[in-house]
């Protein structure tokens, strides 16, 4: 059983999962806290606590890209938002499977709400990209979502830079891209927001709750 350390001790990730569960998970992690995460591929990544969405769940987000850039859909559109998006299949499909048994059985479903075409679609998945809104709030180059709130860990600008092999990376947020029907939003280098046309290949750091 993979070992992991929070606030400067030891644990399993049992024994984690069971104190955010039980409403104890403060004494153990909190916001900007984070544990490391051995991938099946032996890619090595940082899972840092984002937030606490109640006292018995807690949010996290990888602390930086994964290695491999992916385009959000294969054509230049954003029809469909993320729920039929290319993205949202190369995160459960791809990037999931990855994650160590133990790990990817004790993520929450998260519940996401989206409005597509006029239409409000719910649904929920165990791994995800970040909303625009967890990142940087409410906003106006992004509809409202109201499955999400900004995250402590996203507050500064510095905090949301993320980086591959010591290179800063654009990275995909799952929200479209209000004034364009071609384009999601996107984190830029410099930690500010932006957007891109969906055929980009650009940076994935998924998020889980647990």
């Amino acid at each position: 059983m993979q070992l992991i350390t929070t606030r400067n001790k030891e644990i399993s990730f049992v024994e984690l999962k069971k104190a955010i569960s039980s409403g104890n998970g403060l004494e153990l992690i909190r916001p900007g806290d984070k544990f490391a995460i051995e991938l099946k591929n032996g890619e090595l990544v940082n899972a840092v606590c984002g937030g606490y969405v109640n006292e018995k769940r807690a949010r996290f987000v990888l602390e930086d890209c994964l290695a491999e850039k992916w385009r959000m859909n294969d054509a230049p559109t954003n029809k469909g938002g993320y729920l039929k998006s290319e993205g949202r299949r190369h995160v459960l499909e791809d990037i999931l499977p990855l994650f160590p048994d133990e790990f990817a059985e004790a993520f929450e479903p998260r519940f996401m709400s989206e409005e597509i075409d006029g239409e409000r679609h719910e649904y929920a998945d165990t791994l995800w990209i970040p909303s625009a809104t967890d990142v940087f709030g409410a906003g106006n180059w992004w509809n409202e979502e109201p499955d999400s709130f900004q995250l402590e860990i996203f507050k500064r600008e510095r905090d949301r830079v993320k980086e591959v092999a010591g290179e800063t990376w654009f990275w995909w947020l799952r929200s479209p891209f209000a004034g364009s029907s071609n384009d999601f939003v996107r984190v830029d280098a410099d930690g500010t927001v932006g957007d891109s046309v969906a055929v980009y290949s650009l940076g994935f750091a998924p998020g889980f709750d647990l």
